[in-house]
Parts: C-alpha cells; structure tokens; sequence
C-alpha cells in the first residue's frame, strides 16, 4: 500500500479523475453526462444564470426529464437571485424539482444565511463533476468571449457515494421523498488516493480549511496557488512563511482583473508581505481569473469551491476533492507550465513598490480592511439568523 502523505487517511477513497477546464471543455462534458442519464441527476450550483449557457443546460435538464430521469437542482438564492418562487413552480411543470438554498431576507433585502457555494453535478451514481465552475456565459465562453478560468475534476469511483450523500443532505423531505434508488457499483473502477473535503461552519466542518493548512506545513519542494480571492488569515500566512524558511518555493497566481469591486486592491496589500517572503506573484491576464487550486511537490492537488478568505472557512457550503498522484499533478503542471504561468504576469517587487504611490497604498489597506471586516460582520449575522429554503 502506497504511504500517502497529503490526504486525511480516514477519508481515502479510490476514483478514476479527469481535469476538466472552464470554456467549451465544461460545457460539453457537463451537457454529455446529463444527456446520458437514465435515472438521476443531482445538480447543485451558486449560480445558474438562464443566459444562453443556462438556457442550453436547462434544455438538457428538459431532456432528461422527458426520458423519466428524474432531476434535482439547488442553487444558492444569493447566486441565483433570478430564480425565485415561480421558477420553482415553474421548473416543477418541467419535471425539474427546484430548492433555492438560504433565501432568508432581512429588511434592507440582503440575503443572510450560509450560502451554497457548491457546483457539483451527480449522474446515475456512475459519474461526478465538482470544481468552481458555475453556469454561466462568463465561464463556458459564450457567445464569443473569453471564458473565466476555473477547473473541474470529473469523477467515477467510490467518492460517488460521498458525493451522493453532501447532495442529499441539505434537500428537503418534500424532496427527498421523490428520489429513486440507485445502484452504485465500483468493482470495475481502478482509481487514484483521492478524498473529498467539505466546509460548513454550521455542522462543524472545517476540512478544507485544515487539509490547506497541513499539506502547506508538509510542503517540501513547491507550492504553487492559484486564487481568485486570496485573503488568507493569520495562520495560513505564518505556515507560507515557514514553507519559505525551510527552502520551498512558493508561488501564487492571482487576478489581473477581478470581478468583486476592491477585491484586487485588498489582495495587493498582501503582496508587500509575499514580497518579503519571498513568495512570487503572478497576476492571470487573459480574463477573470475564478479557479480554486493548489498543487504541492508535483504529487498533491486539491481542486474546488474553496477560496482563501474568511467566507469560505467560516460562511459557506464549500466542496474540495484532493488528489495525491503524481500522474494528475503532473498534468496540473503542464496546465500550469502551458497555460496558466505563460498567460500571466510576473509582479517585480521593485516595480510595485515603486508604483505604489502613497494614495495607491491607502486603497489598498483600505480596501484589505473593508472586506476582512465585512467577512467578519456577514459571519456574525449568518450565525444570529435560521435561513428558511423554498
């Protein structure tokens, strides 16, 4: 038995995986597998915009349910504010059983409660798809623009089961009671050390949070981030600066444009800090950057929903898978190597500082300051209020 050294031994679980990249890639595999379905599909999201990329996934799901699949879809009611209680009805006549997660209100009209970030989709219990991509134009290209880049990792194996059960668990019974039985059989599956790692603050879950930080303190040769949402607390950042200390080479990919006003001003008043580790930065230039990942010493990579900031530890429904097989880290690297460093900008340290004028700096600690406190005050008022579902 091969000595793994990343993945949580008591969550270990053997799948055949395969990267799949925002764009046409995503699309097209994501419309294969419900196109394929017999029985059952589980589909959950933040967004699920009914632009022409939700129009052509809705359809498919339209499809399905014409075959007598039967069809369930949560999306998150902050992410997905367009689909309200008459899509529900709406999507009912379709055949398409719809839960908007979270949608409590306070009288300003802000949505308070755990939010839904999810994007998985759950086929027959024979194949899987969890990642950070949404259904959205931004993220499959269409029409005619550059998709956002984020990742995916398509699954088959015994990590279905698991992902079955995360679905399941936050529907309804008026819901559940609709689910068909599925047999799930993995006997042909010869997979890969895989673990799936969730967090959800009200069911004390904090494994991602946990996994990112022991496989940083593990961490021998390399670490290499890439972050749409970098604000990492305390911790993370002490055991970053360890890593460096003891001779791994860090590197972080973050945005060159971000879709959150403030968002790359608050993430430019880390890099000082980096700077000062040592820690190298790259700003992704093609379009907005969305993707969640991490790969360590070309044997480790953890794929997902989870950002490194204080809302994703502390505020959300976040879904990880972790991989420990040099075979899939080296095809991160060659995404890595081919794509995402070539298509980015290097950050000279020099050339920021000298840059960065005195009402620059300001932004961006105030900006820093704004959204950590925010996070802080939005995690507050998550745990004072019960969010009610459709």
């Amino acid at each position: 038995m091969k000595v793994l050294n990343y993945l949580p031994y008591d969550k270990v679980l053997y799948n055949e995986i395969k990267l799949i990249k925002s764009g046409n890639d995503f699309l097209e595999t994501l419309l294969m597998h419900i196109d394929s379905a017999t029985t059952l599909i589980h589909l959950q999201f933040y967004i699920f915009h009914l632009d022409e990329t939700g129009i052509i996934v809705l359809d498919a799901l339209k499809r399905a349910t014409n075959r007598g699949v039967k069809v369930f879809v949560v999306v998150d009611a902050y992410g997905s504010e367009h689909l309200t209680k008459d899509t529900v009805t709406e999507w009912l006549n379709f055949g398409i059983h719809l839960k908007r997660f979270s949608t409590i209100k306070n009288k300003n009209k802000i949505r308070i409660g755990r939010r839904l970030h999810h994007k998985v989709l759950w086929v027959d219990g024979k194949v899987a798809l969890i990642g950070g991509i949404n259904i959205a134009n931004t993220y499959t290209g269409l029409p005619k623009q550059t998709p956002w880049l984020d990742y995916a990792v398509e699954i088959k194996g015994e990590g279905l089961l698991n992902i079955k059960h995360i679905c399941e668990e936050i529907l309804p019974k008026r819901i559940l009671k609709h689910l068909p039985d599925v047999q799930l059989d993995y006997n042909s599956i010869d997979g890969v050390p895989t673990a799936l790692v969730q967090n959800d603050w009200l069911r004390s879950r904090y494994e991602i949070s946990s996994l990112y930080r022991s496989s940083i303190k593990n961490a021998q040769k390399e670490i290499v981030i890439v972050a749409s949402y970098f604000l990492p607390g305390n911790r993370v950042r002490r055991l970053l600066r360890l890593a460096v200390e003891r001779g791994v080479q860090v590197k972080v990919v973050l945005v060159g444009k971000s879709d959150v006003p403030f968002m790359k001003a608050a993430m430019q008043y880390l890099y000082d800090w980096m700077f000062r580790q040592q820690i190298q930065v790259y700003e992704w230039q093609p379009s907005v950057l969305h993707a969640k990942m991490m790969t360590i010493d070309n044997v480790f990579t953890t794929i997902g929903s989870y950002n490194l900031n204080a809302l994703s530890d502390y505020g959300s429904l976040e879904l990880n898978i972790a991989v420990e097989d040099e075979l899939f880290a080296r095809k991160i690297q060659n995404e890595l190597q081919t794509n995402i460093i070539p298509n980015s900008i290097a950050i000279n340290p020099f050339q920021f500082k000298k840059q960065s004028n005195f009402f620059a700096r300001t932004l961006y600690w105030l900006s820093y300051v704004s959204i950590r406190m925010a996070l802080r005050l939005l995690f507050v008022m998550m745990q004072t209020k019960t969010p009610t579902d459709d």
